[in-house]
């Protein structure tokens, strides 16, 4: 390999390369690949050849994945990125890709010197045939099947890529794809290339324009008939990388539910906006609903006086109105007829209930807030939209009726608190059967669910009709949190084991019950435990193997994937002793020797009431299942690809809601 500097690369663009690999960099006598920094590559092939029928590069043209180009009088596979988010080096003119692979009349460079035919072992460069025929056999609001004419080639056609808008979004080896779960009125195009059995792709094919049909039933369910799955969402080029190499994995037509991204308070708000606008436009890309994490009237702060503060400042809330009415109507313009979802005030009715309630006797309908800010603001018209009280729970129907206002294709939920409520021991109420015993505990955490839940209901989470109710764990893996050991998970309070787990979905159920609402679980980390026999897909891994998670920051082991999608584990000492336990006499959990095995527990969820499930980081250092800004490599994940293959996994049979 040679490296050259990128600043040069970036100031004299494409057309220099192929100049600064000969004269600019050291090139060893047999080298055939040139690495820049950052991903920047460019592959020479061995003979250079003089090719027709196919276009000379241009450089105000940007090339898709295996388009072919010629390039100084050589055919060369075009592998094409701008990386725009380098503020100094993202320029048109630079910051290009090339995977070569000369075509046509070379030289095969097999040892007979001959033509290669594809059957001389000598290396195949012959791409398959332009995929014909392209069409769609199926559409509807939410769903597009193609077929195509076989392409043809030398040596056999392996698998075909299907892209949409630009981004492949699936591999298959048959002549037929369904793409899902799509935007109804959207309209999309589609292009199929074939693939040889050595990696050679041909030209794609005439682009196919498809528009999905309208939603047969505005008014119905807002989220899909299986219990979804979603993950943190922030986009920027490490996490297109990264759907670009998983998306292909997934089972045909299906995807990732949802993208959720937060909107922070205080000095964020400035940032809403284009927030805003990068979830709905990357979610839409990707085929999931985006899902807007609400986290404002705290201004940016954990801290409860901070919050109470902001509750009663006109001022502040003005602005947070003005908010949310430009998040609704941006992300409803990127939309269309699309849901847009919002999981509204994480730790709010939490640190109200924890800290001031008692002083009005737990009545949120007679705590202060300054809700006719959503009037002064102009969000809301006094004579038009309802007269809401300047009470927190007038405030908190302003906030549900300025959302449904103006985001036409919402569905909302408030979140609640683990927390909140009292009569928990000090290590949570989770831990209630192990402190208060079994059957004591397990009325405990009933009576805890119901507490939040009657706050809630009296602070109006319900009104104008929200779709359901949120509940987390905590941002951070178990094996990271409040300096647990993870060799004595038993002291740790976030490393659940299954009988927590269980104690966990009663405490949901009790909540579901109460307030009649489904439940959406958010912000549940997505770490593993060490010990899984699960194999790796060796695309991910190729040792067919998941690495262990070292507990240190971004790579912490946590039990919530294990437990959703189960698992089975080899273990020893008080992880063994911890993660066998079984009080609930649960029977998808086994052990023999030093053996465990979970059996995935999504069926117990969704009846428990849970219509999905929200995964991902929301402490800087947890465990990333996707990549997130600050990670690096940033196209990686920090947890080895374990959840996104569990999920995959997953999606080949979903789990359907009752």
């Amino acid at each position: 390999m040679f490296f050259c500097n990128r600043k040069a690369v970036a100031r004299m663009g494409l057309l220099a390369l192929w100049v600064l690999s000969s004269a600019a960099c050291q090139v060893g006598p047999s080298l055939e690949e040139a690495s820049f920094e950052e991903g920047l590559t460019a592959t020479a092939p061995a003979a250079l050849v003089s090719c027709t029928g196919v276009p000379a590069w241009n450089a105000s043209t940007i090339y898709n994945p295996g388009d072919r180009v010629v390039y100084q009088g050589s055919l060369y596979e075009a592998l094409v990125a701008i990386w725009t988010a380098d503020p100094v080096w993202g320029t048109a003119s630079g910051w290009y890709k090339l995977v070569g692979a000369c075509s046509g009349s070379g030289t095969d460079g097999g040892t007979d010197g001959g033509t290669d035919g594809g059957t001389d072992g000598g290396t195949d460069i012959s791409p398959p045939s332009q995929v014909l025929g392209l069409r769609a056999t199926g559409v509807t609001s939410t769903q597009v099947s193609l077929a195509w004419n076989a392409a043809s080639d030398n040596v056999g056609i392996a698998a075909y890529l299907v892209f949409r808008n630009g981004t492949q979004v699936g591999t298959t080896s048959a002549l037929v794809y369904t793409d899902g779960i799509l935007s109804p009125s959207t309209q999309y195009s589609y292009t199929v290339k074939a693939r040889d059995g050595v990696g050679n792709v041909g030209v794609a094919s005439a682009a196919l324009s498809v528009t999905t049909a309208q939603d047969t039933n505005p008014g119905g369910s807002w989220h899909p008939s299986h219990v979804a799955v979603g993950t943190v969402y922030e986009p920027f080029t490490g996490t297109d990388g990264f759907f670009n190499k998983v998306n292909p994995q997934f089972p045909a037509g299906k995807r990732l539910d949802y993208g959720y991204l937060y909107l922070n308070g205080g000095v964020q708000f400035s940032e809403w906006h284009s927030r805003a606008t990068r979830l709905a436009t990357k979610s839409k890309e990707q085929g999931m609903t985006p899902i807007f994490v609400v986290y404002g009237i705290g201004g940016n702060s954990d801290s409860p006086a901070s919050l109470w503060a902001n509750l009663q400042n006109a001022g502040f809330l003005s602005q947070y109105f003005q908010g949310l009415r430009d998040v609704g109507q941006t992300a409803t313009s990127i939309m269309g007829t699309g849901r847009i979802g919002y999981v509204i005030e994480p730790d709010t009715l939490g640190y109200l209930q924890q800290q001031y309630a008692a002083q009005y006797g737990g009545d949120p309908s007679r705590m202060p807030a300054a809700t006719h800010a959503a009037y002064d603001s102009g969000v809301l018209q006094r004579g038009v939209d309802p007269d809401f009280p300047n009470t927190v729970t007038g405030l908190v129907q302003s906030i549900n009726h300025a959302l449904r206002k103006h985001t036409p294709r919402a569905f909302l939920g408030w979140q609640l608190n683990l927390w909140a409520a009292p009569g928990a021991p000090g290590t949570g109420i989770m831990h209630s059967t192990e402190v208060f015993g079994f059957e004591a505990g397990k009325t405990r955490i009933q009576e805890n669910a119901r507490a939040n839940a009657g706050f809630a209901l009296k602070a109006g989470v319900k009104y104008g009709g929200a779709e359901f109710i949120s509940i987390d764990k905590y941002g951070l893996d178990g094996a990271g949190a409040g300096g647990a050991n993870p060799n004595d998970p038993a002291t740790s309070i976030w490393f659940w084991n299954a009988d927590l787990w269980n104690n966990y979905l009663l405490f949901v159920r009790s909540l579901k019950d109460t307030l009649s609402l489904p439940v959406v679980l958010w912000q549940i980390p997505a770490g593993h435990i060490n010990g899984t026999t699960r194999s790796s897909p060796t695309v991910y891994n190729p040792s067919g193997t998941f690495p262990l998670l070292d507990n240190t920051v971004q790579r912490y082991e946590e039990s919530a994937s294990p437990y959703f999608f189960g698992d089975t584990l080899t273990l020893s000492g008080n992880r063994l002793a911890y993660f066998s336990k079984n009080e609930w006499k649960d029977p998808k959990v086994t052990v023999s020797g030093n053996t465990v095995t979970w059996g995935s527990h999504m069926q117990e969820a969704a009846n428990a009431g849970v219509v999905a499930i929200l995964m991902g980081a929301g402490v800087g250092q947890s465990t990333r299942g996707i990549p997130q800004p600050g990670a690096y490599p940033e196209a990686l994940p920090t947890d080895g690809y374990y959840w996104i293959t569990r999920v995959q996994e997953y999606f080949a049979n979903p789990v359907k809601l009752p």
